[in-house]
């Protein structure tokens, strides 16, 4: 399945699952049913900005952008991001009315079975998007977020499950503890949406800063540097664009080459170096005297 095609099938089991919860929150009143059914919706917005990330990070480079628009899956990650924390400050908020109003939700048995269909079409969803870690920033992105509504929603079914045995078994235990159960899970949601938000936002900005990871430098500059007739390799820069890093590169050759033996050496190092990093690679040459370098080795 290709990056696009994944992203639309996640906007399309977004729709089902929010539409899900939502139904589940109306049966129930539960402020914890609510917090995934709000986490979902937002999540859905998160895919819709994801699938058109992904849909302009796949055309080809042109005038304008001549190292294509790969980074546009990182403006998708952004937006989830601060779309989940906001969602989390407005779960917060209702928690926090309903402890000061102490309101008991209506567990039913209809919810409980609508939750269950939501993990299920989660479960899927989170499978097909793993396969894209490290290829997609975006989908890795609604990935993230999937696991994180899978692990709400057990935790959703665990409260629903609690009250229908305790509003039937135990109503005055259910009277006593049932606000504060479900506000506590509300909240235990909230700061694990934010913490996980917070670190996918923090990568995201890295990489639109244009982070060059050292070990990913160091082995540029090693492949370069074994291609046959480098003597040296002085200068290294690499910047992300999505799944690929583009390059520019500075290399010294034996300075009685010709100028097309440098620049077939210079062809080399940058076809070893596109097949390392996948993105577009800038060679410079240099002369390489040998004077220069025993100055600078002593």
């Amino acid at each position: 399945m290709d990056k696009l095609r994944a992203a639309l099938t996640s906007l399309l089991a977004g729709v089902a699952v929010t539409a899900l919860k939502a139904v589940a929150w109306a049966l129930s009143g539960s402020v914890a049913v609510l917090a995934d059914a709000v986490h979902s919706a937002v999540d859905l917005l998160a895919v819709t900005i994801t699938y058109l990330a992904v849909r302009a990070s796949l055309k080809p480079p042109d005038e304008e952008h001549p190292y294509g628009h790969q980074k546009a899956e990182l403006l998708g990650g952004v937006g989830g991001s601060l779309a989940v924390m906001a969602s989390a400050a407005f779960v917060a908020y209702e928690a926090v009315h309903r402890l000061i109003h102490w309101e008991i939700y209506t567990p039913t048995l209809i919810g409980l079975a609508v939750v269950a269909v939501a993990i299920f079409v989660d479960f899927n969803r989170v499978v097909v998007l793993r396969r894209f870690k490290g290829v997609s920033r975006a989908l890795e992105a609604d990935a993230l977020h999937f696991s994180t509504e899978l692990a709400s929603s057990t935790a959703i079914a665990a409260v629903l499950a609690f009250g229908l045995i305790a509003s039937a078994q135990l109503p005055n235990l259910f009277a006593t503890w049932g606000p504060l159960i479900d506000a506590a899970v509300a909240l235990a949601l909230v700061a694990y949406f934010t913490k996980l938000s917070l670190s996918l936002l923090k990568t995201s900005v890295v990489e639109l800063l244009d982070y060059a990871p050292p070990d990913v430098v160091a082995r540029a500059r090693s492949r370069a540097a074994a291609v046959e007739g480098v003597r040296a390799v002085s200068a290294v820069k690499v910047r992300k664009a999505g799944s690929v890093y583009h390059a520019e590169v500075t290399i010294a050759v034996d300075e009685n080459l010709t100028v097309a033996a440098a620049h077939e050496i210079a062809d080399k190092v940058e076809k070893v170096l596109r097949g390392e990093l996948g993105g577009d690679v800038t060679v410079h040459v240099e002369p390489y005297k040998e004077r220069r370098s025993e100055t600078s080795t002593a």
